[in-house]
């Protein structure tokens, strides 16, 4: 009797413990505020399912501000100077913050290692110390926790080639047959604008620039010269006099769209599948169904863009704009070291960019409900027909989950960039240079005499409002007036210090 008392007892103990265990709430998931990019596409939904997933996961959930992301870069600069930051701003550029973390706004990742095992495991996974290194301000710490990506250089030249098979003509392997492909197809087809480009011509600029060993366009005008192991300002060179010589020979033959420097994204895209574009450089990760379908539906049977093999330029050099391995990061403000969440907001951090679990959540999101694993790999579900909608490929996408990037992309261009990385046409990167707060001050208000004279004098070259032959030496002589020696004395000096 005894003894089954003590079972009765244990048992309604027992369930006792599990109805008490069931009315206890679970604790308050932590908050984090983020500053994210919403795009017109795909507007922000509190019901995704990776916000779900991160409370379900590590307890967090995020109070997210919204930044418009055609404007982001500009949103992140007004939000880092509004003095009311979000303990997490995403899509960063390490250049855009390095004043701000100077001045001691932004937290230095680097303090807190200890707290990053994922991190670090993945920066040792990916042999990155160096890469790592260049993040550095002259204190020796870094403010910004990077995204990765293979040095594939996604964006590349492209063609017609349906046009220059009909018209039997070879594929172009330098800038002088390109041009005259080009003049010749003018000829035939008058109405077309055989060179286009998009962003004000930035894309185009850029891979041209790598052909004559030279940033420009989106690349920007610091250059690192290897053989003379010293920095210059690329728009004072002979290689950037080369370039405008031959961009203005393209003007003047007709075959360089005078359009490139004003048109938007919409009237890029439509001279691509209305017959007017027979080349251009833009990103081809995506393939180029889409464009051959509407160049059909256009008129143009067979009509079929594809990639073409970076072109040699004038002086002899087949590049491609180099890639940093580090894409956008994210940043938090100095301020979250007070907070009593600063622990946990590094550890979720952490886990949610640089974890296996939480890369393949931002990238796939829930076996079983929006992936399968499968023979080939991990696959979406059939019914998954946009997984932006389940909020993946969002937040922290900081890192390129290879596997889920080559299954977003043809075979064929798969196979292409693999070609063109194993040939080594991706530029060497410059070496990091550190400058100190005081330095990128100066330098910031040099460029803001340079900058606009710059961009205006490389169009005026470009379509001969200026005169490369007669003009030039003026403008070397302005562009002195605005300070570019100087700059090149910042970035010597600096380079010095950095190497004592």
């Amino acid at each position: 009797m005894f003894i089954k008392l003590l079972i009765s007892l244990g048992i309604l103990s027992t369930l006792l413990i599990g109805c008490n265990t069931k009315e206890i709430p679970a604790s308050e998931p932590v908050v984090f505020s983020i500053l994210f990019n919403q795009t017109e596409a795909n507007p922000f939904q509190e019901d995704w399912l990776i916000l779900e997933e991160y409370k379900n996961q590590q307890n967090v959930s995020l109070d997210v501000r919204l930044g418009n992301d055609a404007d982001f870069d500009n949103e992140i600069i007004r939000t880092l100077e509004s003095g009311n930051i979000p303990d997490i701003i995403l899509k960063v550029w390490p250049n855009t913050i390095e004043s701000y973390a100077a001045n001691g706004i932004l937290l230095a990742f680097s303090d807190y290692e200890d707290l990053m095992p994922n991190f670090m495991a993945y920066i040792e996974e990916h042999d990155l110390h160096n890469e790592l290194d260049k993040l550095r301000l002259d204190n020796g710490k870094y403010y910004i926790l990077p995204g990765y990506k293979r040095t594939i250089q996604v964006q590349q030249w492209i063609y017609r080639r349906d046009i220059f098979e009909k018209n039997n003509l070879d594929i172009p392997t330098t800038y002088d047959e390109l041009f005259d492909s080009l003049v010749l197809l003018k000829e035939i087809y008058p109405n077309t604008t055989p060179i286009t480009a998009s962003w004000g011509g930035a894309h185009l600029f850029a891979m041209m620039g790598a052909g004559y060993e030279i940033p420009a366009g989106w690349a920007g005008t610091r250059d690192y010269n290897f053989e003379t192991d010293q920095w210059r300002f690329a728009p004072a060179t002979d290689s950037y006099k080369e370039l405008l010589t031959f961009l203005n020979r393209c003007y003047a033959a007709g075959v360089l769209d005078p359009s490139i420097f004003t048109q938007g994204d919409e009237d890029f895209a439509n001279k691509l599948v209305d017959g007017s574009a027979l080349v251009t450089v833009t990103w081809v990760s995506s393939g180029f169904s889409n464009w051959n379908g509407q160049l059909e539906e256009n008129g143009f049977p067979g009509g079929e863009w594809a990639p073409l093999s970076v072109p040699e330029s004038t002086i002899g050099i087949a590049a491609l704009p180099s890639v940093d391995p580090f894409r956008k990061g994210l940043v938090v403000p100095s301020r979250v070291i007070n907070e009593p969440y600063f622990e946990d907001l590094l550890k979720f951090l952490d886990w949610a960019v640089y974890s296996k679990e939480g890369m393949t959540l931002t990238a796939w999101g829930i076996e079983g409900v929006t992936f399968e694993n499968n023979s080939d790999g991990k696959a979406f579900l059939p019914n998954i027909t946009s997984p932006k909608e389940y909020g993946l490929e969002s937040f922290f996408d900081l890192n390129e989950n290879e596997e889920f990037e080559d299954n977003k992309k043809p075979p064929e261009i798969v196979a292409f960039l693999e070609k063109s990385l194993d040939a080594g046409e991706v530029a060497e990167m410059d070496p990091q240079l550190i400058l100190s707060s005081d330095a990128i001050n100066a330098a910031q208000l040099i460029n803001e005499r340079l900058d606009p004279y710059i961009n205006e004098t490389f169009k005026s070259f470009i379509t001969g409002e200026l005169s490369i032959d007669q003009d030039w030496d003026e403008y070397l002589i302005e562009i002195e007036k605005r300070g570019f020696k100087t700059l090149e004395e910042i970035w010597s000096s600096a380079w010095i210090e950095q190497n004592k």
